[in-house]
């Protein structure tokens, strides 16, 4: 490969809209580490794991629905509706409940995905319309299942956040618990699921149906069917997401959910994930997640007011993504006056 050639995959690279979310991601994580010391001390890994994977596998999901073309509005309170689900199926005194919660509520995700897929994707409702409606859906539902946050949870399901939290627990699952915590276990198992399914037909449609859905119908793809799919991929990381939420808390709770659905959004922004759909990578999405979460921590590190604290978390996000269009612009721009 010669010179020019590499100089052209260089220029290729800087282009993309993930770069800038990769630079923005190491100037965060930078001023973090100045502003926390111990940041990549073992204990304080783990705490930032714990902390960061909900809204990663959150931003997964959101990821691939956007890709495909929709947005889904419903995310949490569909995720406050599966830990209601499994908090009051599950019996303290019963370790069996806990395979029942498990399985109803998985159950209860994939009818989650079908609903909000089928509207979109088969009854052409407008998906900020549709999932705008159905958030309340869950929200009423999670509501009547419990009207105040508790519930009760059995033992080894405490295994999704801490494995040496629970009773008896194989001293060899405690150790690799240490090095890898049940939290980014759940993380590369969605970071699995996405690589399978990006190698299939499913995973290329996706991006074909969100960068032009007619083009792709008139190619034969089954488009309300490609969209439903993405809706129950969505769904399913949520529900890995509420397996976390419920092992960490032990209670179930209509409102957990609440904030998750815009940072789920802004952070598949921020990583590179277009809202029209058909561009973008998942796991640049996690890099968005990542970028938000990072921004509590420079927040709480940095020592800002309580009162404040909203306020500087959305001009860090507002400048997090401007800066991602701003730097794309540029780079287009740069490379369309070369092609000239």
């Amino acid at each position: 490969m010669n010179a020019q050639a590499i100089r052209k995959d260089i220029r290729k690279w800087i282009s993309k809209p993930e770069t800038s979310s990769l630079l923005i991601f190491l100037l965060m994580l930078l001023i973090t580490v100045l502003l926390q010391k111990n940041f990549f001390e073992s204990k304080s890994l783990v705490r930032s794991i714990n902390a960061f994977a909900p809204l990663i596998l959150m931003t997964m999901g959101q990821a691939i629905v956007m890709i495909s073309g929709t947005i889904d509005l419903s995310a949490g309170p569909a995720l406050s509706l599966m830990t209601c689900v499994l908090t009051y199926i599950m019996k303290t005194n019963d370790p069996v409940t806990g395979v029942t919660a498990f399985v109803v509520t998985l159950l209860v995700a994939v009818l989650i995905g079908v609903i909000n897929g089928f509207g979109a994707g088969y009854l052409r409702i407008p998906p900020v319309i549709l999932t705008f409606a159905t958030s309340y859906m869950w929200l009423g539902a999670a509501l009547f299942i419990r009207p105040t946050p508790g519930g009760q949870t059995v033992d080894w399901f405490k295994a999704f956040y801490d494995f040496g939290s629970v009773k008896n627990a194989p001293a060899g699952l405690v150790a690799f618990g240490k090095v890898i915590p049940p939290a980014l276990l759940l993380v590369l198992i969605g970071c699995v699921l996405w690589y399978i399914l990006s190698k299939t037909r499913t995973g290329r449609y996706l991006y074909a149906v969100g960068s032009n859905g007619d083009s792709a119908y008139a190619s034969g793809i089954n488009t309300a069917k490609l969209q439903m799919k993405a809706f129950i991929l969505n769904a399913l990381y949520i529900f890995l997401a509420s397996l976390f939420f419920v092992g960490q808390n032990l209670s179930g709770d209509a409102r957990m959910g609440d904030p998750m659905t815009l940072k789920a959004i802004a952070a598949a922004v921020v990583g590179g994930i277009a809202m029209s759909g058909g561009r973008g990578s998942v796991y640049f999405a996690i890099i968005g997640a990542l970028i938000m979460s990072l921004v509590n921590k420079i927040i709480f590190f940095a020592n800002i007011p309580n009162a404040y604290q909203t306020l500087v978390s959305g001009l860090i996000v507002v400048a997090a993504i401007s800066s991602s269009m701003i730097y794309t612009k540029v780079s287009h721009s740069e490379k369309n006056k070369e092609n000239a």
